[in-house]
């Protein structure tokens, strides 16, 4: 991944729901060109931190549900709807939250929502591909997300 959009998970229930934080910084690059002189986060980056959050509670849900005997990935395949009421910026700390709407062995679908201050900025929902390790070469990025996972989950409630 070139993007780490979660900064920390807070609470995961897996088969339910789960919620991370994301903070932007004014040194993040993106705000380099995004936009010169009035930097806003790009909505395709809001979106995809969403999707990292979801992302990993259909992998910690898989494993419950279907076992752990390969490693699974999902991948974003279907943005079904997306609305932006609100523009995130840099110094916002963003609470991302996710809920898992289902899933089997090929496919998962849930919601995800980002509020800054106690205010929704982006709600979603989204669908995923589900693929196994045979599916992806395993390559240094693939250990590089291992560890940023365990990284981010260092001190997560799971209820």
């Amino acid at each position: 991944m070139r993007f780490f959009l979660i900064d920390r998970v807070v609470e995961l229930s897996v088969g339910n729901d789960i919620k991370g934080i994301k903070s932007w910084s004014l040194d993040n690059e993106i705000f380099l060109d995004h936009f010169p002189g009035y930097p806003i986060v790009p909505g395709v980056l809001l979106t995809e931190s969403m999707a990292q959050l979801l992302g990993l509670l259909i992998e910690k849900s898989y494993y419950e549900t279907y076992g752990s005997k390969h490693k699974v990935y999902p991948i974003l395949s279907i943005i079904q709807k997306a609305k932006f009421r609100g523009l995130v910026v840099p110094g916002d700390q963003c609470v991302v939250k996710a809920e898992l709407i289902s899933m089997d062995v090929n496919r998962a679908n849930g919601k995800a929502e980002i509020e800054v201050g106690g205010v929704k900025m982006v709600e979603s929902t989204l669908s995923f591909s589900i693929v196994t390790e045979k599916d992806i070469p395993y390559t240094k990025f693939m250990k590089r997300r291992e560890e940023y996972v365990d990284i981010i989950m260092a001190n997560t409630i799971i209820k």
